[in-house]
Order: structure tokens, then sequence, then C-alpha cells
């Protein structure tokens, strides 16, 4: 059986740097080896080179680094700058990968991070900036720099990623977007109550303008059992939502610290497929969350 695998988020540029170690083959919980096993396969690679509440050095030094190791690995993956990209990937037998940047004011213009190859970018991460509010911080919503952010990254094919935003910041982008916004790697929180996740009403939203949501493997967002059948909770509640072609997989692996029993690493999302095949989820419905939804968001947003 092959299994595709688009997946909205992981961390592991970041921690590859941090432990001296390269994307194509390593120990932590995502490398190119193991992308290798799904086909069609796609990857959204994040930077963020934050610490606490200061901004190291912008993201540049980062980007470079991930542009090079996906250089380096051009036999088996490509780099993708437009959605057509990521057929070209396909008839290759490569893994499509694309670029975010979490917070946007490691950048120094969106220009310049649109030629290094970013595609998507989250206005904050964790603390709230000049931009706008984040979720753990509870913050506020968009300044008229944030509003000017918005509007500039869809002008030139950026797409928004509204997981880390805070709630006020997130109604205050879907009311101006013109395209498809998503949150990337955020779960619900009718399932689990957490500012990270997303009420059903901010999940309507993405429905609304063509969007979505990847669902997060972090235990803590999943709450329940923390287990792979928390993770399809997660699914179907989204889906009860009208979301059957707006969910999908942000997985975010590297960028927690533990995953849901039964999952060690992305080699183990075969088990999440099989176990919604097991519960009677149609096979076409499980290949759209796996690989179809978001393909389709990113070829309505870049």
């Amino acid at each position: 059986m092959s299994i595709p695998l688009f997946d909205c988020h992981c961390d592991t540029i970041v921690e590859a740097a941090a432990a001296n170690a390269h994307l194509r083959s390593n120990s932590l919980q995502l490398d190119l080896e193991r992308l290798r096993r799904y086909s069609p396969c796609a990857q959204v690679f994040a930077v963020c080179t934050e610490i606490e509440h200061e901004p190291q050095a912008p993201a540049e030094q980062m980007l470079m680094r991930l542009n090079s190791e996906l250089c380096a690995n051009g036999d088996i993956v490509r780099l993708c700058l437009t959605a057509d990209d990521i057929d070209l990937a396909t008839v290759e037998g490569k893994i499509a990968a694309f670029i975010s940047v979490e917070g946007a004011e490691q950048l120094t213009t969106l220009e310049r991070a649109y030629s290094l190859g970013v595609r998507c970018i989250h206005p904050t991460w964790n603390f709230d900036n000049h931009y706008c509010g984040a979720a753990l911080a509870g913050g506020g919503g968009l300044t008229d720099a944030g509003r000017d952010l918005v509007m500039r990254a869809q002008e030139i094919g950026i797409l928004l990623d509204m997981s880390h935003i805070s709630e006020a910041g997130f109604y205050d982008v879907v009311a101006i977007s013109r395209k498809p916004v998503i949150a990337g790697h955020s779960n619900s929180a009718a399932v689990m109550r957490h500012k990270r996740n997303l009420t059903d009403a901010q999940f309507t939203e993405l429905v609304k303008c063509g969007g979505g949501a990847g669902v997060n493997l972090y235990p803590d967002f999943l709450g329940g059992g923390k287990n792979i059948a928390s993770v399809v909770s997660h699914i179907e509640h989204f889906l009860s939502l009208g979301g059957r072609h707006s969910v999908f997989l942000g997985c975010d692996f590297d960028g927690v610290d533990s995953l849901p029993d039964g999952i060690t690493g992305v080699q183990d999302l075969e088990k999440l497929y099989c176990e919604l095949l097991r519960r009677n989820f149609s096979e076409d419905c499980v290949r759209d969350i796996f690989w179809n939804n978001l393909y389709n968001i990113f070829r309505r947003a870049l």
C-alpha cells in the first residue's frame, strides 16, 4: 500500500543544527530517509530562531543552512517555490520541500525571505511582537504593521499560518485576507482546551476562506489518552464541522519533546493511516487528510 504524506510543520532543521546533525539521516523525529517511505511526499520545514522573549539574529542564517541542506540532498528532495513544483517533485520521485518561518519579526523583509525560498510565515511565535499578539501570551490583534504584513505576504504569494497568533489577531487576519490562510499545526479546543488549540468558530472561518488546520501530535494539545486514538478524536471533530477538505496533518515533529503513544517519529504515521481505515474512514477521506487537502490549499494560496 502506497501512503502519501503532506505534513505542514516540522522543526527538524533547528533541532538538527543544535545537534550538529543533518536532514538526510539523523536520530531526531524526522529525516529525509524516513520521509521517503511515503509517496507522494511533501514536508514544510519551519525555521524559528527565537529564545524566550528576545529574537535572536534574523532567521537568514538558518534559512541559508536549510537551503544548503536541501541542495546537498537534491537527489531525493526538491525545494518547492510554486505549487507546480510539488508535481515536479512527485514525477521525479522526490520529496517536495517548502520553507516556513515562525515569527515574522525575524525577517528583514518579506521580499528577502521570499528570495530565500520562504513560502509560509507565522506572523508571530509564542510572544507578542510588533505585528500582533500571540496565543500563549494572550495578546491583542493586528497592528498597522501586521495588516501591512498580511496584505503584502498574500500579494507576493506567501501563505499565512495562524497557529501561534492570538484569537483577536486570528480574526483580524481572516477579515482582511484575500487568499486561504491556515493554522498549520493546531488542534481542536473543543476536544482539548488549550490556548494553542482552535475554537469551533475559528476552524469554521478557516473552512470558509478555503484554508484549514493541521492536526498536531503534541500530547499536551491532544489530551485524552495522548495516543493515536486522541489524534483521531481531533480529526473526527474537525470533520464534524464541515472540514472534509480542510483538515490535514501538521505533526510538529522535532518541535515537541514528546509524542503520542505509538508514534516515535515520522515513520510511524502509517499507524495513523491504518487506524483511520480501521475505523471505517473511506480511503478517499484518509488520502485527503494525508495529502489532497493541504496540496489543494497550497495551490489556492501560492
